[in-house]
């Protein structure tokens, strides 16, 4: 019986040298694959090469996918034309450009803001209403986050407070650290017009001044949590002077951490289950890797819904990720390629 195969989809040409099988964030994974019985290959992804992926991809059973929203300056529209395509041919892809419209995109903050587990958050589609809400939005809170349909790695997450000075807004961008550069109404809605663009929309998300507590990272394979990541977030965070200190380490949890119990057991009973419902997603389509950030509101809480609101969920390149994950991912593929 000839093997399944699965590849390992990165970004990078023919000239990066990249070899998804190699590298620390995957090379384990592979490991696990081969002593598994399953064949992995490493496959390297730019614009320039989707015409020929279109016919090699397809020879894969299936192929999982890590490649940002935003590489190099372009988004992923060639990108999810492809992964469409081979997923037409009869090829698994996780996670597929549907349900990263689903569930990956930073409209999933609105879509489930009747859950417990969300702030305030509203949804501007067009930049007239942009204009009309926000100002209002602002005054009544104060301080509000901003964030762009689709990004990573902060690109297109902004900090916005009232200024000191009537008709003046203070912006940091979450990629610049606390850099905070002040400007006017009129200012500021002109540099935001360019978010509308092309089908764009803007979150705008109660800021968290917990984020002082840091983030939770819970990492899921399909429905099952499969570990954490606890990490010290700095960016956007007030820290009383100019010095930006960089976000710390963070550090791996399996799913069975005493610490994230009540996490683990809120996402998989409660909260996993009301996503799928909300978005119409079937358990066998959710991605085989995936992660939902959480701030920590109340350390003493008592119950999980208090004590975790959700920051944003990531779909399109989840990695690194605990080790404890592999074996859920490794499990996942095969039992969908039955």
């Amino acid at each position: 019986m000839t093997p399944l195969q699965v590849a390992f989809l990165v970004y990078g040409d023919e000239n990066s040298g990249r070899n998804a099988l190699t590298e620390p964030k995957y090379k384990d994974l592979a490991a696990a694959f081969t002593s598994g019985g399953i064949d992995v290959k490493s496959v390297l992804y730019s614009d320039d090469t989707d015409h020929r992926l279109e016919n090699e991809l397809p020879h894969s059973d299936a192929v999982l996918v890590w490649v940002n929203p935003i590489e190099q300056g372009r988004d992923r529209k060639k990108l999810d034309s492809l992964l469409t395509k081979i997923s037409n041919k009869g090829c698994y892809v996780t996670a597929h450009p549907d349900i990263i419209l689903k569930m990956g995109t930073k409209e999933v903050l609105y879509s489930t803001k009747e859950m417990d587990w969300s702030s305030d958050v509203k949804k501007y589609e067009d930049f007239t209403d942009f204009t009309n809400r926000f100002p209002g939005s602002l005054r009544t809170s104060g301080t509000r986050v901003l964030k762009q349909y689709r990004g990573n790695g902060g690109n297109g997450v902004f900090k916005i407070k009232l200024g000191s000075r009537d008709n003046e807004v203070s912006v940091i961008h979450a990629t610049t650290g606390n850099q905070e550069k002040l400007l006017s109404w009129d200012d500021f809605l002109t540099e935001f017009q360019p978010f509308f663009y092309q089908d764009g929309l803007l979150i705008d998300q109660a800021w968290n001044k917990n984020i002082i507590n840091g983030m939770v990272r819970c990492y899921l394979s399909g429905s099952k949590v499969a570990g954490f990541g606890y990490q010290e977030i700095n960016a956007l965070y007030e820290s009383g002077n100019n010095d930006w200190v960089p976000p710390g380490s963070r550090y791996y949890f399996t799913e069975n951490c005493g610490l994230f119990r009540d996490l683990k057991d809120r996402m998989e009973n409660n909260w996993v289950p009301q996503l799928q419902e909300i978005l119409n997603i079937e358990r066998s389509r959710l991605p085989v890797i995936w992660d939902a950030d959480f701030f920590i509101n109340d350390i003493q809480s008592k119950t999980s819904a208090g004590k975790y609101e959700l920051c944003e969920i990531n779909v399109s390149c989840v990695s690194p990720f605990p080790p404890s994950a592999i074996k859920f991912i490794v499990e996942e593929v095969r039992n969908r390629l039955k």
